[in-house]
């Protein structure tokens, strides 16, 4: 298996234990805070976790964490953004059914974030 399908792969397990953390945490605040409180802590949260396991675990970066984490949450808000138009120009410009959406958003920005990730983010090579 070639390297650039581990780190995939890695990325792709890290991404899914981020969203059941992310859930588990929006259930456990929820009703003791607020949805909104509680989603935002509960992504606060698991992407303080991705940008640690994407470093050490998935693309091995030996850059600082400081140096990294303005590049990590500029493709965070981009790939964000890209969903969120991707998912408003589909329910506006189609029949497909609204509950589908979300799976094709998925299907375009997590290779999009991927490949940011590896190329730009935890690159070996950054100035």
């Amino acid at each position: 298996m070639t390297l650039w399908i581990k780190q995939f792969l890695k990325f792709g397990i890290t991404g899914l234990i981020n969203t059941i953390l992310t859930y588990i945490i929006y259930t456990l605040l929820w009703q003791m805070t607020s949805p909104t409180i509680a989603i935002a802590f509960g992504y606060g949260i698991t992407s303080i976790i991705g940008i640690t396991v994407n470093k050490q675990w998935v693309f091995k970066s030996k850059n600082d964490l400081s140096k990294l984490a303005f590049r990590y949450y500029t493709t965070y808000l981009l790939t964000w953004l890209l969903s969120v138009m991707i998912t408003h120009l589909i329910s506006h410009q189609s029949t497909i059914n609204g509950q589908i959406i979300p799976l094709i958003a998925l299907i375009i920005t997590i290779p999009i974030n991927f490949c940011l990730s590896k190329y730009w983010v935890f690159s070996n090579h950054q100035n």
